[in-house]
């Protein structure tokens, strides 16, 4: 590593965060580094630790990633095979990646995609791609041998992710060949990675090559293109998957791939448990990109116990292609399950049929009215419901808390049987949240530091946030009751449950008149901004 001068460790001695900018040379096969959280690391150009090399970046640590012209490699940080990373943050100091430009307090929001290159980590584990079990992983331009992955161990070690939040990453080397937020590619299972968020990337969250890689407590947030994606073979297992698209963004939640050519004997077949997938709102105008879950070229796998709400179109898509292996193929042969899993708010309607939210392949498919996908939905305890989300919201305005309310009783029966393997918890619940229960996002997450986690009061009737809504239920006009006068600029915002505000007003007395006649019927939240600290109530609005 470079040498740190003089002026940079007085710096650091009197208590002011060094930063170290870490080029390609810096990290060689063989060596270990200590990367600590008295230092900001700042990656300048895409950096690989090559094989041998070990990176152990201590709990609290911030890495930035040098913004890049076009044509400029991006800036990234490689884990090659045969290297390892221990980042071990905690839900007190979490490991940080991000932009350079990122001051950590806010200043960057859910828009601010692609900054830098992000995070891969390649392994040894099982993939295939065009008859080869060995090639360089996707995002890397020109031929590199430090990005090759795959190989025959699919128990390989890369290392440990633990409590680390990816940042407005992200980075196209041209159509189909991006860098994720993070790129898992043949990742073995002996690598560890638990409480990971990727938030606001410009392609996919966190996708999956091949391999075997576990990933439980995951979260990928606003991101350009699909939330989870995964190709070439995976056969990992995940548990606690959250994973919501933005409203002016975000394909799909799952995109997921099962091999290359869709007949190579490696395919897909992970098995995923109590996922929450959010899509960009079934009334959103903004996004045309397509939000259901895609399962094609042939790929297995389980998706058991989750949650699939709130989508601008179609919920399901599963490739029929009408001859071949296919992953239709795959469900018809109980290679690919979709059990126990709740379905609900789909703009192009809440019913088992294509009419509803199942989307047929077009052409030539044997499904092509999706009678036999409805027949395995039905059969396996799929329940079309409103899963009772707390609430939805995908600004930074306290708005988002994806945990059901504990009301709906298909969340907490029906559910499908866990594996006996230690790995997966044994829960009673589907979707990645308990039920009225603190939910394992806050404290480490950019969602929480930043504002988008929500802090709403469970009493309709009434609060203590220092006012009141009656009546509520409301039906034309609410009063809302301030428990004392008003500061300067005290205001008051109603929004709707996606977080949109639909009636903003500054209030000057401790009585306010607010009419709701124009207004759907449905649930609001009034939120007070009163001396620079927000309170909330949810408002039932019906006429």
């Amino acid at each position: 590593m470079r040498r740190i001068l003089l002026s940079t460790l007085l710096i650091s001695y009197m208590g002011v965060q060094a930063q170290i900018t870490i080029t390609d040379a810096d990290l060689t096969g063989g060596n270990t580094y200590n990367w600590t959280a008295n230092n900001v690391y700042l990656l300048d150009g895409t950096v690989y630790l090559e094989a041998g090399g070990v990176l152990n970046i201590e709990a609290g640590t911030v890495i930035k990633g040098k913004a890049k012209n076009p044509g400029e490699a991006p800036s990234a940080l490689i884990i090659s095979r045969g290297a390892q990373i221990n980042a071990n943050g905690t839900a007190q100091a979490p490991i940080i990646f991000t932009a350079e430009n990122d001051n950590l307090t806010g200043n960057l929001d859910e828009t601010n995609r692609g900054l830098w290159g992000g995070v891969a980590i390649l392994g040894y584990g099982r993939a295939s791609k065009a008859g080869a079990d060995s090639f360089q992983v996707e995002g890397i331009a020109g031929v590199e041998p430090r990005a090759l992955m795959g190989g025959y161990n699919n128990a390989d070690n890369s290392g440990t992710l633990r409590y680390v939040s990816i940042r407005y990453a992200g980075f196209e080397i041209g159509p189909g060949d991006e860098l994720n937020g993070l790129t898992l590619g043949a990742v073995g299972s002996g690598t560890v990675l638990e409480h990971i968020e990727v938030f606001a990337g410009s392609d996919d969250g966190i996708e999956f090559f091949g391999g075997a890689p576990n990933l439980k407590y995951a979260i990928v947030a606003f991101c350009d293109d699909d939330a989870f994606d995964w190709d070439l073979g995976y056969r990992g297992k995940g548990q606690f998957w959250f994973g919501i698209n933005a409203e002016d963004t975000g394909n799909q939640l799952f995109e997921v791939d099962g091999a290359s050519p869709d007949a190579a004997a490696i395919w897909s077949n992970p098995t995923i448990f109590n996922a929450t997938l959010i899509g960009s709102g079934a009334n959103n105008t903004t996004n045309a990109k397509a939000n259901h879950l895609l399962f094609r070229d042939a790929t297995g796998g389980t998706l058991a116990n989750s949650i699939i709400f709130d989508l601008n179109g179609k919920g399901l898509e599963v490739e029929d292609l009408g001859s071949g292996i296919d992953s239709y193929q795959r469900m018809i042969d109980d290679s690919l399950v979709i059990a126990n899993s709740v379905w609900f708010a789909f703009k192009a309607g809440n019913t088992l049929d294509t009419a509803g939210f199942l989307l047929p392949t077009g052409g030539a498919g044997t499904d092509e009215d999706c009678s036999d996908l409805i027949t395995h939905l039905a059969g396996n305890g799929n329940a079309v419901t409103n899963p009772g989300l707390v609430s939805v919201g995908r600004f930074a305005n306290q708005m988002l808390d994806p945990r059901p309310d504990g009301t709906v009783n298909d969340i907490t029966s029906g559910l499908a049987a866990y594996p006996n393997d230690p790995f997966f918890s044994q829960v009673a619940y589907k979707g990645a949240f308990e039920p009225n229960t603190n939910d394992w996002m806050r404290g480490w997450t950019t969602l929480d530091k930043h504002g988008y986690l929500a802090n709403i009061s469970s009493i309709v009737e009434n609060a203590s946030q220092g006012f009141q809504v009656l009546p509520n239920p409301a039906n034309e006009v609410f009063t809302l009751q301030l428990d004392e006068l008003p500061t300067e600029g005290t205001t008051l915002n109603l929004m709707d449950i996606n977080g949109k505000v639909v009636v903003s007003m500054e209030l000057n007395t401790q009585q306010t008149q607010v009419s709701v006649a124009n207004l759907a019927n449905g649930v609001y939240f009034a939120q007070i901004n009163k001396d620079g600290a927000l309170h909330t109530i949810k408002v039932v609005v019906t006429h």
